[in-house]
């Protein structure tokens, strides 16, 4: 489900959730001193002119530690600078204002839950989107 301000519905809903590598680097005095590699989530949720994207800044299996049936909060598992609304391809949010829960269920099955503002003078635009997806769907793709 994605909806934007008024709208009862949007048309055409997507959700592409992909499996991605992320480096992380550690850096000392402008150096880097160890550099790690993983598999995590990308998510981009869109509608007629809207998309929503962020990514997880955490191993897959990090997910795994979260309880069954208990909503958590889900911002410390969200990559900072790389939260993006995009209205009708011409404007573009980073990091909107936004709550997010996550819920495990069934095993490795899990529903996001968010909502979403901006705060620009003239151009507000707020919103919830709710998905769920099955981690076992992506903890065991080989890399090619």
């Amino acid at each position: 489900m994605f909806k934007i301000a008024k709208l009862e519905k949007v048309d055409n809903e997507q959700i592409n959730i992909n499996l991605i590598k992320l480096e992380k680097n550690k850096h000392e005095n402008n150096k880097k001193i160890t550099s790690e590699t993983f598999k995590t989530l990308s998510f981009d949720i869109s509608g007629g002119d809207y998309s929503f994207s962020f990514l997880l800044k955490c191993r897959l299996e990090k997910l795994l530690e979260i309880p069954m049936s208990k909503t958590m909060d889900f911002k410390d598992y969200i990559f900072y600078g790389e939260t993006w609304l995009n209205i009708k391809n011409q404007k573009g949010f980073l990091d909107p204002k936004m709550d997010i829960t996550i819920n495990r269920y069934l095993k490795n099955k899990f529903i996001i839950s968010l909502t979403f503002c901006t705060d620009e003078d003239n151009d507000n635009y707020s919103g919830m989107i709710e998905f769920t997806f099955n981690l076992d769907d992506y903890l065991n793709i080989d890399d090619k």
